[in-house]
């Protein structure tokens, strides 16, 4: 039978479904929602005026990333590991622990931001955005653990709702209700406020399912900090593998190869779509069948997960084959036609990552979060080499080939891992046979505590 079929027929199914559409509508309306921010901002700052904007948010958002300690995907773990135990008083713990933790990050990051403007030897019209985006860090951090909070509630969609719509809608709203010409610590002053809506928002739906006597309990802060330390790596690993093309091909080839590459790098977000979307909808419940000790039930959501993500993937593939070549130089003008073949290797790249399955996300949710951030680590090194082998004989092409060798190198380490210590193969392969379970193994092998892998030696 068709492991989608059998997985949609249970509730669990049903769940998983509901969840991955009304995902899918949020990430529409909110991409158009973004657009229109995007339009109001470059309609009121100028082209010199976005850009300096640009920058002071690309800086605030690449800081977040340290800010953040690697804690919204732990809370997710941690919450739905402690629905699954009946433990409020640890959702509670954590809950309280991990924001005062984001936000003292974020201060000490935003005061080294604060300090660095005033000794680098910065552009005049940078440094009162900059400054101010000092103050836009904390409230980005927090938000985003608030949506990792509300994920572990198993809110997949409240928490898509606000993060990817309510936020641009609200910021929209501020940047009209602002006062003509605007400016640009203005524009990031509504940022700002709208971010921190959304974490004061997100804290509050939060805690409203969290009873009264369970809302003080002691931190568990060794474990916690010892699972967190390793997701941060894997979140620089994961940051890293996604800018250092584009600095490989300006070093080694040409800033027009960068160029190109860029775009296709762009185009490629559009294909891996269906990717993120599962990341973010299984997640909650891969933690909760791991902590509810059910193994089959995890290897279904790993089998249908893998099934969808293969589908979805290979359908926008298929589309950029068939229509890219025409379609890129209509969108970008006939000098981006030859992002073409760079985009073409790129979304094959996006469809191997969906037949390797949610191996990533499978092995952070059960406690194996030092074996993904190793992973991460030797697939990014494989592919900056492979880059820098490739790109003065390929150009942009090579460093998009170069993407298909960290991919090979992290999924081939993951899901052997999987095979071996969960006894699920998260590939299209293991779908394909028993609906992921290719032994039982899981059975006499004890799982790792949350917070804690295990001993790889």
């Amino acid at each position: 039978m068709n492991p989608l079929r059998m997985l949609t027929r249970s509730e669990l199914g049903r769940r998983l479904a509901v969840a991955t559409m009304s995902s899918g509508v949020i990430w529409i309306a909110g991409t158009l929602a973004t657009f229109l921010v995007g339009v109001i901002l470059a309609r009121r700052l100028g082209p010199e005026g976005y850009g300096i904007y640009g920058t002071a948010v690309a800086v605030a958002t690449l800081l977040a990333v340290p800010a953040q300690l690697g804690l919204p995907l732990l809370a997710t773990r941690e919450v739905s590991a402690a629905r699954a135990r009946n433990r409020a008083d640890d959702a509670a713990a954590l809950a309280w622990w991990f924001a005062a933790m984001v936000a003292a990050a974020s201060v000490l990051i935003g005061i080294a931001l604060r300090l660095a403007i005033e000794v680098l030897p910065l552009a005049p019209a940078l440094m009162q955005p900059l400054a101010t985006a000092a103050i836009l860090l904390p409230a980005l951090a927090l938000s985003s653990l608030t949506t990792g909070l509300l994920r572990g509630q198993e809110r997949v969609v409240t928490s898509q709702l606000l993060d990817v719509l309510v936020r641009p809608l609200a910021f929209a709203a501020l940047l009209l209700a602002g006062s003509q010409p605007l400016g640009i610590p203005a524009a990031l002053g509504a940022q700002t406020l709208a971010a921190a809506a959304i974490a004061l928002i997100g804290f509050t739906l939060f805690w409203r399912r969290i009873p009264l006597l369970a809302r003080r309990a002691a931190p568990r802060v060794r474990a916690w900090t010892a699972a967190a330390l390793p997701m941060m790596l894997m979140e620089a690993m994961r940051t890293l593998e996604g800018n250092y093309g584009v600095l490989v091909t300006s070093y080694a080839a040409s800033t027009a190869d960068a160029g190109l590459l860029r775009v296709a790098m762009a185009c490629s977000v559009a294909v891996s779509v269906p990717i993120s979307l599962q990341n973010i909808v299984v997640a909650p419940f891969l933690a909760g069948a791991h902590a509810a000790d059910e193994p089959h039930r995890l290897a279904r959501i790993v089998a249908g997960s893998t099934v969808f993500m293969t589908v979805s993937v290979g359908a926008a593939t298929l589309a950029i084959a068939i229509a890219g070549q025409w379609a890129l130089p209509f969108a970008f003008g006939t000098a981006f036609a030859g992002a073409y073949w760079p985009l073409l290797v790129l979304s094959c790249n996006q469809l191997l990552i969906a037949m390797f399955g949610p191996g990533v996300i499978l092995l952070s949710m059960t406690g194996h979060e030092r074996v993904v951030a190793r992973a991460f680590t030797a697939s990014v090194a494989a592919a900056v080499v492979a880059g820098v082998l490739l790109v003065p004989w390929f150009g942009a092409v090579g460093v998009a080939a170069s993407a298909l060798v960290a991919t090979l190198v992290r999924g081939g380490m993951l899901n052997r891992f999987a095979r071996r210590t969960l006894g699920i193969e998260p590939s299209l392969l293991g779908a394909a046979g028993l609906f992921g379970v290719v032994s039982m193994r899981s059975r006499h092998l004890r799982a790792p505590p949350l917070g804690r892998g295990p001993d790889l030696r």
